[in-house]
């Protein structure tokens, strides 16, 4: 059965504006904190002479030391961003509608599984990626409600949740990944602006920090829309289909 992409985002939205009084602190220190952090304290790699050759053994030299000295920043990001998704989506998904300290405790039993998940689907993405685009893109589509699934069905291992998270999507993957698509190109947009900031105040602090903060509210901001989203399309989707 087809989701109604309309109803997922109207549901996204009623939950939006109902508990954004608990949603903002959430997604401020989970998701846009880690952000502006990384943004400032990152290692910027050095942008390549535009003249010179590129070959793959530069980029994957200059990817290398890029993620070794980054490394930290991007585990705590993404360990922070996960436990903070999976937090909001216990608030919403989980049956004993459980407080935040609640939710949170269901975000830590589940951590192990939502990692797992993760790994593996990002895996999946980057091989469908690299054997032909179009695997890659329709992947994405495919894998966006598994963190959902994990959450919202406890007694499932994760191997088990990920295949709910597959069978729930089914004759979906095109349409989550174009409702992926809006909100993803839209923080892009807001990112840009970001780094226009960061890069045009580069020495000034309070410039460097307003870059920060622009691309912290940006990526929280569509990892937040990530959730709702899958929380709507989760109670639509196991609605229908058992």
């Amino acid at each position: 059965m087809k989701l109604n992409m309309a109803a997922v985002v109207g549901g996204a939205w009623t939950l939006w504006r109902r508990e954004r009084a608990l949603l903002l602190p959430l997604a401020g220190v989970f998701l846009v904190v880690p952000t502006m952090a990384a943004t400032i304290w990152m290692v910027v790699p050095e942008v390549p002479d535009p003249a010179a050759p590129a070959d793959a053994a530069t980029l994957l030299q200059s990817m290398q030391a890029y993620l070794y000295a980054n490394l930290h920043w991007l585990l705590l990001q993404t360990v922070l961003g996960l436990f903070g998704t999976g937090t909001i989506l216990a608030l919403f998904l989980d049956a004993s509608r459980p407080t935040v300290a609640g939710a949170m405790g269901v975000a830590l039993r589940r951590f192990p599984a939502l990692l797992l998940a993760q790994i593996a689907c990002q895996f999946a993405v980057v091989l469908g990626l690299m054997a032909f685009l179009l695997p890659g893109l329709y992947a994405v589509g495919r894998i966006f409600l598994i963190p959902a699934a994990i959450v919202a069905e406890p007694r499932r291992n994760a191997l088990d949740a990920m295949a709910r998270g597959l069978q729930l999507t089914a004759g979906n993957g095109f349409a989550l990944l174009g409702l992926q698509a809006v909100f993803y190109f839209a923080a892009q947009m807001v990112v840009a602006l970001g780094s226009a900031f960061t890069s045009a105040g580069q020495g000034n602090d309070v410039a460097v920090a307003l870059g920060a903060l622009v691309a912290g509210i940006a990526n929280g901001g569509m990892t937040l829309a990530y959730a709702l989203l899958r929380v709507s399309a989760y109670a639509q989707a196991s609605g229908s289909r058992g």
